[in-house]
């Protein structure tokens, strides 16, 4: 099925959708290897939309994603499913190797057809394929590097596919792009921070609606304190911590919620991890306080509703919901790892753990909530950081940037003949 809109239950082709190239004709296929939406998915869809040179398709199995995407405007092209799991066993890598043959060849084939201009993958395990299946579509290859590069042998493979066939590796975070050999890449190298859209002016005049609201929803007294924690659910993101250090301050006589907003996806190790969490509530006698919210799309909503916003990650690469709730004037405490450092100034903007250290993260919450005068500064420069480091225009802008490197058509139509070329001899 050829590139189109999502209309209802069915897509239509961009030809009759009315959809028209921007300025310079520049056509740029998002390319995502799922269908299910998490951070990196919003994140898609945002820069997508915030893009005023290049017009986007976005490239993924049916699904959530393309019906964002279309709810938004954005030009779709569904393509076949992959998935693939690490596994030891022969005939189940074979399989995986044939799926993603079969995979790679339909999403080449699809891009060749679609008029695209450059690739733009929007994950390791996307841009893997984009990169390995060049030969056939025959475009340039970005890639967006959101998650933490993997070590050892397979991470050095990796590598040398980008030197070879990626033109450029957007980096969420500085912590992302230091895992990358800077002698091999350091050109191709780019630290593109994650935006968020600023809440709008008449926004704060629903606050206290929006805030009733969201507590009938969770269950949560008016007067009650709410924590929250947003992400998906995942051994590597920690929510026991959260819980544990809700644990330590009922024990310490606070009034406290603890809003658990997210669902165990792409793993079945999530999926348990998930139900681990409702047994270490009930062991701890706070199943009448931690409220498991499920995952949710109005994070603006819970960031309005709640009092503070907890990130317990081991290595978080990023953080987009540090900057959401920062932008909402929500003070955070976060792990001191990762790229969460380079949003999150200890002190400043908010403030910062040791990993696992549930004791000082409960110490921290209840500086939030208590000092009022911290809570104020800290919420105050988090906003004014946010407006200045992470909105959606920047980073559009960045990755726009890049483009301006790569979309230069005689440039582009000279290097298709050298590659094609090379692959013929």
């Amino acid at each position: 099925m050829g590139a189109g809109r999502a209309n209802g239950n069915r897509y239509l082709r961009a030809g009759d959708s009315g959809t028209e190239g921007k300025e310079n004709g520049m056509k740029v296929a998002f390319y995502n290897h799922t269908s299910v939406v998490s951070g990196a998915e919003i994140s898609l869809l945002l820069t997508a939309k915030h893009l005023k040179q290049a017009t986007p398709i976005v490239f993924a199995p049916a699904g959530e994603l393309l019906e964002r995407a279309a709810v938004l405007g954005i030009e779709v092209s569904p393509i076949a499913s992959y998935r693939a799991k690490l596994s030891s066993n022969p005939l189940r890598i074979a399989k995986d190797i044939i799926g993603m043959f079969g995979a790679g060849l339909r999403f080449a084939l699809a891009i060749r057809n679609s008029g695209v201009d450059l690739v733009h993958a929007n994950s390791l395990r996307a841009g893997i394929i984009a990169a390995l299946f060049r030969w056939l579509h025959r475009r340039p290859v970005i890639w967006h590097v959101r998650d933490i590069p993997p070590a050892g042998v397979i991470g050095r493979g990796i590598q040398r596919l980008a030197a070879r066939r990626v033109e450029a590796i957007l980096n969420i975070s500085k912590a992302v792009m230091d895992k990358f050999d800077h002698r091999i890449l350091g050109s191709k190298l780019h630290l593109v921070p994650n935006g968020v859209e600023l809440p709008r002016d008449d926004e704060p005049a629903a606050e206290s609606r929006s805030r009733e609201h969201i507590r009938l929803q969770l269950d949560t007294p008016a007067d009650a304190k709410a924590i929250a924690i947003i992400g998906q659910i995942a051994p590597w993101k920690r929510q026991e911590d959260a819980i544990r250090a809700a644990g330590e301050l009922v024990a310490q006589g606070h009034d406290v919620y603890l809003w658990v907003v997210g669902e165990a996806k792409f793993r079945e190790e999530n999926v348990r991890y998930g139900h681990s969490l409702v047994r270490l509530a009930e062991e701890l006698g706070l199943s009448g306080r931690v409220r498991f919210a499920g995952f949710r799309q109005d994070v603006s909503a819970i960031c309005r509703a709640a009092d503070a916003l907890l990130l317990c990650s081991d290595n978080e690469p990023f953080g987009r919901v540090l900057i959401e709730a920062m932008s909402h004037s929500l003070p955070v405490a976060a792990t001191n790892a990762g790229g969460v450092p380079e949003i999150v100034e200890d002190g400043i903007s908010g403030l910062l753990y040791p990993v696992g250290d549930v004791k000082a993260l409960a110490t921290c919450v209840t500086r939030l909530l208590t000092d009022k005068p911290l809570r104020e500064r800290l919420v105050t420069t988090a906003k004014r950081r946010v407006g200045s480091q992470f909105t959606i225009q920047s980073t559009a802008e960045r990755v726009e940037a890049v483009y301006g490197t790569i979309y230069r058509p005689d440039r582009l139509r000279n290097a298709e003949l050298r590659e094609r070329n090379s692959y013929e001899s």
